[in-house]
């Protein structure tokens, strides 16, 4: 689940500054002496970067939702627009699809 471009450069700016602050410099900041925030991030489990990544969208008005279908499947929508939705087997497949969308969404911007 990683971002890319200008996407990638805001979410990290978010993560230290903006109203995502979580203060993670008390964790990353020893651990390898890279002050690196974003690689530590991804060292976290992958459902744990999709929650902090759904905040940060949410603060740019980007909205993410993951529901059950009756299939026993699992489909994502993004600002309730059916042309950036999909469908997928399991619970975490779309969390990564709609991040991945979303991602791509952003940097169009």
């Amino acid at each position: 689940m990683k971002l890319t471009g200008k996407c990638k450069e805001d979410f990290e700016k978010w993560l230290l500054c903006g109203d995502g602050k979580i203060n993670f410099e008390k964790y990353y900041s020893d651990r390898d002496g890279s002050n690196d925030p974003y690689t530590w991030f991804m060292e976290l489990p992958k459902s744990m970067q999709y929650g902090v990544y759904e905040d940060f969208f949410d603060s740019v008005d980007i909205l993410i939702e993951i529901m059950p279908s009756e299939s026993k499947s699992f489909y994502w929508i993004i600002n309730d627009n059916q042309m950036n939705s999909g469908e997928t087997d399991t619970r975490p497949q779309a969390r990564l699809e709609s991040i991945k969308e979303v991602n791509k969404i952003y940097n169009e911007k």
